[in-house]
């Protein structure tokens, strides 16, 4: 049974970002992905301007352009009634663009820089359950789908960067989603040949639903969008049909897909639950969709997911610092007198003093862009509220840029 400090569960921007940090910092990571690098995943593949930090200290701007992501200097609101709002990139953060970059390619990336770092990582393995002594976290089984077997190992801090349907931290009636027919689903492809998109993002409106556009590498775009079961059920889960039953009722979606031709396969997730979930449970820790799930319509899912990783990897660092230096000076302390040497260091074990620090920097930075979102996301699912909210935000465009800012790092 191989043993490490850390096991972080789950290999996206959030599970990759914390192995990456720590392994540079000299922490044993052990980092387990269920699939198989590159694959593709529901999302709107839009990098925000607030994740820039956190990808420059990862050492990954640089290979992102040379990946061929796409510059974005606009955010284009789109009401269903045809009213439309463009907010420059450059009014919503102090960067001059964002950017668009597929999940495949940004994962697949983000993985290799954890190699790169010194984690281990294993593709192809399914934590089935973490294993306990004392009480406390040691370990997990995995199913290693190549080798078809089980295979344990061990840790005293688990980190779980699963996603949404996390196994460790929802419960099964959380991902429910709320009542039958009334639920909401994500459904994502590209397309090519979409007509006026070049360095924009736009976020349609529509009944029962929104979704989101932009450019990603290789000369495609990201059709991504939200709706109802009902409409998914109708489309008997049809792409094309769905999309012809809610993003297309918006004329500028309708115009912008009127000869674009869909480029690979569709993807369907669901049942959503959004908002912020439980930090930890039973000593494992939780990190991106794991931890919560802010609303797609602000753009920021990939930045909380960078930035949750980070935070983490922060707080087991400066717990690892201290340690240390207690152990330098028990050391020193035992020396003088001809004592016995001391202990290794026990930074990794205290768990709870790392979990506490973590769940006070998730709040601090994502408690009221989470509720921001929550105020928000009931307009969403308004027609009625959607174009009225329109028409303010034409007029007033001050208070669009209050809006969006409430949702992304450093709003007040």
């Amino acid at each position: 049974m191989e043993s490490f400090d850390i096991i972080v569960i789950g290999a996206g921007p959030a599970g990759s970002t914390a192995a990456t940090l720590l392994a540079e910092a000299g922490v044993r990571v052990l980092l387990l992905e269920e699939k198989r690098m590159p694959r593709h995943k529901v999302c709107g593949e839009f990098i925000t301007p607030e994740s820039f930090p956190t990808l420059e200290r990862l050492g990954l701007m640089s290979r992102l352009r040379q990946a061929g992501a796409r510059e974005i200097k606009t955010l284009n609101l789109c009401a269903e009634n045809g009213r439309e709002l463009a907010v420059p990139i450059p009014e919503m953060s102090s960067a001059k663009s964002a950017m668009g970059l597929s999940r495949a390619c940004l994962d697949h990336m983000m993985l290799d820089r954890a190699r790169e770092a010194g984690a281990v990582c294993i593709e192809g393995a399914v934590v089935r359950r973490c294993f306990y002594e004392d009480g406390n976290p040691a370990g997990v089984e995995a199913l290693l789908l190549e080798k078809g077997r089980n295979v344990e190992f061990r840790a005293s801090l688990i980190v779980d960067a699963s996603g949404r349907n996390s196994r460790i931290m929802v419960d099964r009636r959380e991902r429910q989603g709320g009542n039958r027919g009334s639920r909401l689903y994500a459904m994502k492809a590209h397309f090519e040949g979409v007509a006026n998109i070049d360095e924009k993002v736009e976020l349609y409106f529509f009944k029962n639903g929104y979704g989101g556009l932009s450019e990603v590498e290789g000369g495609l775009a990201n059709l991504c969008f939200i709706t109802t079961e009902d409409v998914v059920r109708r489309c008997s889960g049809n792409g094309m049909q769905a999309v012809a039953a809610s993003v297309a009722t918006n004329p500028i979606a309708r115009d912008r897909l009127r000869h674009a031709k869909l480029a690979g396969k569709w993807l369907t997730v669901g049942p959503l639950t959004f908002g912020k979930r439980r930090l930890a449970r039973d000593g494992v820790v939780a990190i991106g969709d794991a931890a919560g799930m802010i609303d797609p319509f602000t753009g920021t899912g990939i930045q909380i997911a960078l930035k949750s990783g980070e935070i983490l990897a922060e707080c087991v660092i400066d717990m690892l610092g201290a340690a240390r230096r207690i152990n330098r000076e028990y050391d020193s302390c035992c020396s003088a007198s001809n004592g016995p040497h001391c202990p290794d260091s026990p930074g990794i074990a205290q768990t709870e003093k790392v979990i506490s620090r973590y769940q006070k920097g998730y709040q601090t930075e994502f408690g009221e862009r989470m509720w921001a979102a929550q105020v928000l996301r009931r307009a969403a699912f308004s027609t009625n509220v959607v174009n009225a909210i329109g028409g303010v935000l034409v007029a007033l465009p001050w208070l669009a840029h209050r809006m969006i800012r409430a949702t992304r790092a450093g709003s007040a």
